[in-house]
């Protein structure tokens, strides 16, 4: 066992692998690249494994080694000193001579001493690895970034980062061009809370834009990109990385419906002032138009809140429920970590509970596409109000200008008047209808989803539950009465 014992000290002290004749229980795979070090390079040869160590402890033996390496080859201008386990006396060479004899034939005594020795060591070894990774790699800094940016955490840059940049979203996407947002995206982070951020968490922020396909418009190509580099790779893995972009697509067109429907809002109550200034003016002849406008602009409020109610419910139960509680479980579970390989794990576990919770994980694609369907359609009933409000005031203008030439000939008898108001009425009308049958289509698709997340199964990574979820999205049971009402009732709603 001396030669065994020399290539353990060697390999948890330098990293070094002294096994000519491939008889140590620890081996390396040389083609492997060194950004795949910590997790393919090495690996633990289980029949190799002498009878008197035992396979956990074998384990912390290889990743002590596999630490070391990793601090001198994929951390920048880092090194380690193995001087700190020599001074501990760290598994003294068998060739000491007070330790040979004990050695050649180790007794359960030498084991338990060799065990507090590995223990202690790959103690030392590891704890130095991680406090490395978050104090002079700021790992903490970066994932609070990625919480920041990727998860749209800082609220101010993302509702400056939509004004700014929805122009030009709006466009076809093969008419957007990356060096035009980046632009857009510098002005966002200058003014919001986000130009406070370190300059080197500021620097790695950037965008990409995905392959467009026919029909697609920039929102639907476009991602914020934060850029990792080594050893911040070994977490933010290229998987997980992946895992924040589909997080940042769902939690980017959830905020895009909120700020589409908060911009109806306001389209509307600057179209009511209007009318309020226009109406007194108004004679008898435009009371048709007047009945269709205050029709269409109420059928809009109606399903303007019903659709805002279902888009804030489910983005507060996003972001408090699972964003919220997601990251306090990371920073608890970063507190108690070990080695870098629990680090990585909590990592992974909270990016498990984001995508379960924001119905991203594999078994909740009914539920996705339920909400998906339900968020396109508050923007189609976005472009619908936007279309009634358009034609609003420009009926507003047209009968002010019809109404002044009528009283300069008095004879008309209110004609201009007239004629000028049916073509408006006429539309709005039109406008009127598509929204009764687009709110049939919301209220069917919403009964849907409430059936899809009455029979998702518990959430296996978070203690929340959907039944509160539930409860907020029909808290008077107003879709469940629709859904138990009489069959024309429901035939004609959808």
């Amino acid at each position: 066992v001396t030669p065994l014992f020399a290539m353990i000290r060697a390999w948890m002290t330098e990293g070094e692998l002294q096994d000519p004749f491939g008889e140590f229980f620890v081996c390396a795979d040389a083609s492997v690249p060194l950004e795949d070090l910590w997790t393919k390079m090495y690996s633990l040869e289980i029949e190799m494994i002498p009878s008197f160590l035992t396979l956990d402890l074998a384990r912390k033996i290889l990743l002590t080694g596999k630490s070391v390496n990793f601090m001198r080859l994929n951390c920048p201008g880092q090194s380690w000193n193995p001087a700190d386990l020599a001074a501990s006396g760290f598994l003294s060479l068998p060739s000491d001579p007070q330790d040979k004899e004990d050695m050649q034939t180790p007794s359960q005594g030498n084991l338990l001493v060799i065990s507090s020795k590995v223990e202690e060591a790959a103690g030392q070894v590891n704890t130095h690895l991680v406090k490395l990774m978050m104090d002079h790699y700021a790992l903490r800094e970066h994932s609070l970034a990625l919480r920041r940016f990727m998860l749209l955490g800082q609220g101010d840059f993302v509702e400056s980062l939509m004004d700014a940049a929805q122009e030009d979203l709006g466009r076809d996407a093969r008419k957007i061009y990356r060096h035009q947002l980046m632009g857009i995206l510098d002005g966002a982070v200058r003014q919001s809370n986000a130009q406070f951020c370190p300059s080197e968490v500021l620097a790695r922020l950037g965008l990409k834009l995905l392959t467009p396909s026919s029909g697609e418009t920039g929102w639907d190509i476009f991602l914020l990109d934060y850029s990792i580099d080594s050893p911040l790779h070994v977490v933010f893995t290229p998987t997980a990385m992946q895992q924040y972009d589909r997080a940042f697509a769902f939690l980017w067109k959830l905020r895009r419906v909120s700020h589409a429907l908060a911009a109806c809002w306001r389209q509307n109550m600057t179209l009511q002032r209007h009318l309020a200034s226009k109406g007194q003016r108004w004679g008898a002849n435009a009371q048709l138009l007047r009945l269709e406008m205050r029709q269409t602009l109420h059928r809009c409020t109606c399903l303007r809140n019903e659709m805002h109610h279902f888009v804030q419910n489910i983005q507060s139960y996003v972001l408090c429920e699972v964003l919220e509680t997601s990251w306090a479980k990371l920073q608890s579970g970063w507190q108690s970590c070990a080695d870098l390989d629990q680090v990585i794990s909590e990592h992974q576990r909270y990016l498990a509970r984001v995508q379960e919770g924001a119905f991203l994980a594999a078994g909740s694609e009914a539920v996705l596409a339920g909400l998906m369907s339900l968020l396109s359609l508050a923007l189609e009933f976005s472009a619908l109000q936007e279309q009634a409000c358009a034609a609003s005031f420009e009926a507003a203008e047209v009968m002010q200008e019809a109404e002044a030439a009528d009283r300069e000939v008095e004879d008309d008898g209110g004609r201009s008047v007239v004629s000028s108001a049916v073509p408006f009425a006429r539309s709005l009308a039109e406008c009127r209808a598509q929204l009764d049958q687009l709110g049939g289509t919301f209220l069917v698709k919403l009964q849907a989803l409430l059936r899809s997340l009455e029979d998702q199964p518990a959430m296996r990574h978070l203690s929340s539950d959907l039944s509160f979820l539930l409860c907020r999205l029909d808290f008077n049971t107003y879709y469940e009465q629709k859904r138990k009402g009489p069959l024309d009732e429901r035939v004609r709603m959808g």
